[in-house]
């Protein structure tokens, strides 16, 4: 298969790498060259990438709000300079990066006459703000203290407000739903062109220009998108001979897993500090465990179990299984 394949692609470059501009690399902005390919495949590279970006990668946006004593959206508060919609699009504004769950909560508690701002959020752990210096609203009296909490969500592309609401029915009366932003990527550019390589001047390189908002950065989004369009065309890959792929499939993971460290897993520090503490670094290592085995360590609270639970299995992964009792006889006796 893999020689069948090289055969058929000798006469069609493929680009082995990317060139980063370290130069103006930065949190938000990001360009990326890729070439040399051959006639042709500049603008398909380019054209496929730019979508995916602006479509797929994975960020974190404000969904619900709840205000004290607000019961719709269309309210005004007494001592605050905004009302209710004002401070609804301020909001939608803040850009949240998070780590290790599904959703967080953010709350923010006004009691002297000022301005407040993203900076004045209460954070957990394992949620960040990147645009501290927002503003969210203006207290303008004194002894009218305003409490409001925010939640967070991880999320993909664009959803709705009446989406948002719909998958949650169980919110308490006055929760305020929100269209939610989840992409960080706000704008790619790419430029196609001709370059030289060898003797040959009719190959291509096309050039990424990736601005984000901070919460991921150009690095990461490109990867993140090289990895999710290599998910979708792989199955492709096996279609000749669909066995063998089988066959092949259980040393190809436990290579790949070998290759996965459990640092780059998004999941939280206190995770990542436990399984370092016992000396599992890759993936391959993390999975040769059961889950009560990990679980009787007592260090990885059920959450962030959970979490880490959902991580591996987003990548095709799995804890060891627990032996049955009888596989459990069956391994005395050979023992004896």
């Amino acid at each position: 298969m893999e020689g069948l394949v090289s055969e058929r692609t000798r006469f069609i470059k493929i680009a082995e790498a990317v060139a980063v501009d370290r130069e103006t690399l930065t949190d938000t902005f990001g360009r990326f060259t890729l070439s040399p390919l051959a006639r042709g495949w500049g603008w398909t590279m380019g054209t496929v990438l730019r979508r995916a970006m602006l479509s797929s990668v994975e960020g974190a946006a404000p969904t619900q709000l709840r205000i004290d004593g607000v019961i719709h959206e269309f309210s005004s508060i007494d001592g605050v300079l905004e009302d209710v919609p004002f401070i609804v699009l301020n909001v939608k504004k803040l850009r949240f990066k998070l780590e290790g769950v599904d959703f967080e909560y953010a709350r923010l508690h006004a009691a002297e006459p000022r301005e407040y701002t993203g900076a004045d959020l209460e954070l957990p752990p394992n949620l960040e703000l990147v645009n501290t210096d927002t503003p969210i609203l203006t207290l303008s009296a004194k002894d009218r203290p305003v409490h409001m909490e925010i939640k967070v969500e991880r999320g993909r592309g664009y959803e709705s407000q009446e989406l948002v609401k719909k998958r949650s029915p169980a919110e308490p009366s006055g929760t305020i739903f929100l269209d939610a932003f989840y992409s960080p990527v706000r704008q790619v550019k790419i430029d196609v062109a001709n370059v030289r390589y060898g003797e040959r001047i009719d190959y291509e390189q096309v050039v990424f220009e990736v601005a984000t908002d901070g919460s991921v950065t150009p690095e990461e989004t490109l990867v993140q998108t090289a990895q999710l369009l290599r998910s979708h065309v792989e199955a492709l890959s096996k279609i000749i001979d669909p066995q063998a792929s089988l066959a092949e499939s259980g040393e190809a993971e436990e290579s790949t897993w070998n290759e996965v460290l459990v640092e780059s897993l998004d999941v939280p520090q206190t995770v990542k500090k436990a399984l370092a503490d016992h000396g599992i670094k890759t993936v391959a290592e993390l999975v040769g465990y059961t889950e009560e085995e990990i679980k009787e360590w007592g260090d990885i609270k059920p959450r962030s179990f959970s979490t880490l639970r959902s991580r591996l299995k987003g990548i095709g992964a799995e804890f060891a299984k627990q032996p049955t009792e009888e596989e459990t006889k069956e391994g005395n006796k050979d023992e004896a």
